[in-house]
């Protein structure tokens, strides 16, 4: 049996649907399952990160399991404990979703990757046979400016042309993991996911151009104009402080690298930015 935690996000959706198309037993770990529409065939666990005994029971009966934890000030001490009951579950594997930079000490200067590298040293000191995945920025963020791109033929950021990033498509991550869980080989091994090409937001106006067949702009504001919606909708100082911290690495050019390692890994070339615009075409208006 898999645990796959963080099953409603980003990735861990992703893996999860990767198990699916696997028919692997699996079982989704999952905040509220009444809001969680679960596909044939997977488990559902109940649980929440500041619950340990929602955590041992989850962790009943499971192998391996896919870890991503919450991005809150307390993230360390969280995962820690997710860790620890996984050492007293006897977990034979555990894949991790880390960050780029969290293997460089210049990049600690930003709090969430310094919280990925803190949690990789908890996971390689536990004694259980890991796998970590270092991924870049992902191409899903793009969606959250879908009704802007549709209505507007533009979106909005503070980064700048310097700022270049080889986004992923999640749904390779999801196929990453999936064969990390399922192959020989992987354990001890840390992985760095990209796209296959380091984009700036001038470029991905220009990939987005191109597939909708109409002109997209890339409008850069200063970071507290971006800053402030973010906060009216809900969104934490600490979060916003970190999101900050966050897109002053990318504009040191740290995260433009384009590893080999997701095309290795998949046999096929990852996802570039076009497809994935293809792929969302509706949302952007197309």
């Amino acid at each position: 049996m898999i645990l796959v935690t963080g099953a409603t996000g980003n990735t861990g959706a992703a893996v999860l649907s990767a198990f699916v198309e696997q028919k692997a037993a699996v079982r989704a770990f999952v905040h509220d399952p009444e809001k969680f529409s679960a596909p044939a065939g997977v488990e559902v666990a109940a649980g929440d990160f500041r619950d340990p005994a929602s955590i041992e029971a989850a962790l009943a009966g499971v192998d391996q399991a896919y870890l991503v934890g919450p991005s809150v000030p307390d993230q360390v001490e969280l995962e820690t404990a997710f860790v620890e009951a996984a050492q007293r579950a006897g977990l034979a594997h555990l894949v991790r979703l880390s960050v780029i930079g969290a293997d460089q000490p210049d990049a600690r200067a930003a709090r969430l990757i310094a919280a990925h590298a803190a949690v990789e040293q908890v996971v390689r000191a536990s004694g259980i046979p890991w796998t970590m995945l270092r991924v870049n920025g992902f191409m899903q963020n793009t969606l959250r400016q879908a009704e802007a791109i549709a209505g507007q033929s533009a979106f909005y950021s503070s980064s700048s042309p310097a700022a270049r990033v080889s986004h992923i498509d999640v749904r390779d991550i999801g196929e990453v993991a999936a064969l990390a869980l399922t192959e020989p080989g992987h354990q001890g091994h840390a992985y760095q996911l990209t796209g296959p090409e380091a984009l700036n937001d001038d470029d991905i106006a220009a990939r987005l151009s191109d597939v909708l067949g109409r002109t997209i702009t890339h409008v850069q504001m200063p970071w507290e104009a971006v800053r402030e919606p973010l906060a009216g909708m809900g969104l934490p100082e600490w979060s916003l402080d970190g999101l900050k911290e966050l897109l002053d690495f990318y504009e040191t050019g740290a995260a433009a690298l384009a590893s080999p390692d997701t095309e290795r890994l998949l046999g096929r070339p990852a996802r570039g930015f076009a497809a994935f615009a293809a792929d969302h075409r509706a949302a952007f208006g197309g």
